[in-house]
């Protein structure tokens, strides 16, 4: 055998799901299936030696490492490096998540009844150091206003607008997005067709609409998974839908997001923006922004896992497990959506997920998947 020596490449990031697992390209923002055994060979990489796998492995499974090797080098999964170096010169990416604002997803609810001052949003916005704005007008409202109300809290350097609301046919939502143009998307619910009506640009000035309400446009597709290395490195951590998300309701109600249950006062009644802040850095309010995906039973075995924005609130089981009382689109068990030939819920896998427990048949699951999927 050639003396040679691999290392793991650091921008790609092996997630093992239960039944198959996905390596996440953070270089080129991308993401591939593999089969979980190509992550355990991925790992085995980081921690031995070529010499100490082959050392290590049956005579009979010894070709097997030299079509992993082959793969992995094709796909740019590995690399070699000279065989007198030590791996430790070459050291993992650096996942640390940090972030300077206190809030970072400013989440407002608006209706033709709402009495929201955009002056005040403004420097709500300014004192949470927040520079992503979602604005939410789910009644018909005076889409006319909008240009008004954007022109309002645009002067604070935004770096994103996001704006969802109902189809009317007589506004020029092209002529809002020229306008404005730190508006990142403009999703329209209840419209006639579900169309792209114009692509993003680098990431901003995309208008979709959909016919479904808003309520069911929320559900998870795969056409809404982000992989990029901020995302990741939150996700280590944090519940990338809850973390640093503050929601102000119809009412002036602030909440941490729209699906929380607990009410922490009113923006109506705030004295001044410290009180918001002494709101923001409570216990309470924080509840949810370290629940990450790992900590979620069904979550923590889903491939996804730290590419997904899931909006379902965690329920807490115990002291160390949570779940979701809602089921996915997803299955990660059997690896198919809802929408896929074959598709079985949770519970016809033999999957129980409770506020009791969480067992998973595995007789019963793999006779299920080699009926899907064969032997392989």
């Amino acid at each position: 055998m050639p003396q040679r020596n691999y290392i793991a490449t650091s921008t790609c990031l092996p997630i093992k799901g239960a039944f198959r697992s996905v390596i996440m390209d953070l270089g080129r923002n991308t993401y591939e299936y593999v089969p979980n055994s190509v992550v355990d060979f991925l790992n085995m990489v980081s921690l031995k030696s070529v010499n100490e796998i082959y050392n290590d492995t049956p005579s009979e499974s010894k070709e097997i490492i030299s079509e992993y090797i082959e793969y992995c080098i094709d796909k740019e999964y590995i690399l070699e490096i000279p065989q007198e170096i030590d791996k430790k010169h070459f050291p993992k990416l650096d996942l640390t998540f940090f972030t300077p604002n206190i809030i970072t997803n400013f989440c407002v609810e608006i209706n033709n009844y709402s009495n929201f001052d955009f002056k005040q949003m403004a420097l709500l916005l300014e004192t949470t150091k927040c520079y992503n704005i979602q604005l939410l007008f789910k009644e018909k409202y005076n889409l006319n206003l909008i240009d008004g109300h954007l022109d309002e809290i645009s002067k604070i350097g935004l770096r994103s607008i996001e704006i969802i609301l109902e189809y009317n046919a007589h506004f020029d939502y092209n002529n809002l997005i020229s306008k404005h143009k730190n508006i990142s998307f403009i999703f329209i619910y209840s419209a006639p067709k579900t169309e792209l009506i114009k692509q993003h640009y680098y990431g901003v000035q995309q208008i979709f609409s959909s016919t479904k309400n808003y309520s069911a446009a929320l559900n998870r597709s795969i056409e809404e998974f982000n992989v990029n290395i901020t995302l990741y490195t939150e996700a280590q951590k944090h519940n990338t839908y809850f973390n640093r998300k503050l929601y102000i309701g119809v009412n002036g109600e602030i909440k941490n997001a729209p699906e929380s249950i607990e009410v922490f006062g009113n923006i109506d009644t705030l004295n001044n923006q410290n009180e918001l802040l002494n709101i923001i850095n409570t216990k309470e309010f924080q509840k949810y922004w370290y629940v990450h995906k790992d900590l979620i039973d069904v979550c923590k075995h889903c491939e996804y896992r730290y590419m997904c924005i899931d909006n379902r609130l965690p329920i807490k089981r115990n002291e160390k497990e949570w779940y979701m009382e809602t089921e996915c689109n997803f299955n990660p068990y059997i690896a198919k959506w809802k929408t896929e030939q074959g598709y079985k819920t949770l519970a016809a896998c033999g999957v129980e997920n409770n506020a009791s427990d969480f067992k998973v048949n595995r007789k019963k699951l793999n006779a299920i998947n080699k009926e899907l999927w064969g032997d392989d």
